[in-house]
C-alpha cells in the first residue's frame, strides 16, 4: 500500500519556489548584463563598486563577507577593477596582512554613470517602492531561513 506522499502527483517546475527564484535570477542577470555593458562591468564588479561607493573603503575580507563570496573569487575581481583603474589596493601599515580597497578618481566618477543602471533595473522590475520593499523583505527572510537550514 502506498503512502499519501507516494500517491501525490509530482510537483511541476512552475509550482516550485526554488525554480521561480532561479528563473528570476536568470532574468536579472540578462537585464544587468545589458545595463552594465556601457560601464564595462560585470555584475559582481558592479556590486563591489556599489559597496565602495557607499562605504568609501573596505578591506578585501570585508568585501568578501558582504558579497558572500570567497577570497578566491574576490581577489581576481579586485585585480580586474584595479587594472581598469577604478580601485587601488593599499596595505595597512599596522597590519601588512590586511589590504584595504579604495576608489580612484575614475572609480568615483563612474558612480554618476551607474545611476542609469539603477534606473534601467527599476524600470525592468516594474514594481512600486512599497511592493519592492515587501519583496525585498520576503527574499531576505527566505535567504535567512535557507542559510540557517544549511548550517544545521
Amino acid at each position: 500500500m502506498k503512502t499519501p506522499a507516494e500517491n501525490a502527483a509530482p510537483i511541476g517546475l512552475d509550482q516550485m519556489l526554488c525554480f521561480a527564484v532561479y528563473k528570476a535570477e536568470q532574468a536579472f542577470n540578462r537585464v544587468y548584463r545589458q545595463a552594465l555593458e556601457p560601464l564595462g562591468l560585470t555584475y559582481p564588479q558592479f556590486l563591489t563598486m556599489r559597496l565602495l561607493w557607499n562605504e568609501g573603503s573596505l578591506s578585501v575580507g570585508e568585501i568578501s563577507e558582504r558579497l558572500g563570496l570567497d577570497s578566491g573569487t574576490v581577489t581576481p575581481l579586485l585585480k580586474r577593477l584595479t587594472s581598469m583603474g577604478l580601485v587601488k589596493k593599499v596595505r595597512r601599515v599596522d597590519d601588512e596582512r590586511r589590504v584595504d580597497i579604495f576608489l580612484t578618481d575614475e572609480g568615483l566618477a563612474l558612480q554618476q554613470k551607474s545611476e542609469a543602471v539603477m534606473r534601467c533595473i527599476a524600470q525592468a522590475v516594474a514594481v512600486d517602492r512599497s511592493e519592492g520593499a515587501d519583496m525585498l523583505m520576503t527574499i531576505n527572510r527566505l535567504t535567512a531561513n535557507l542559510t540557517h537550514a544549511a548550517e544545521r
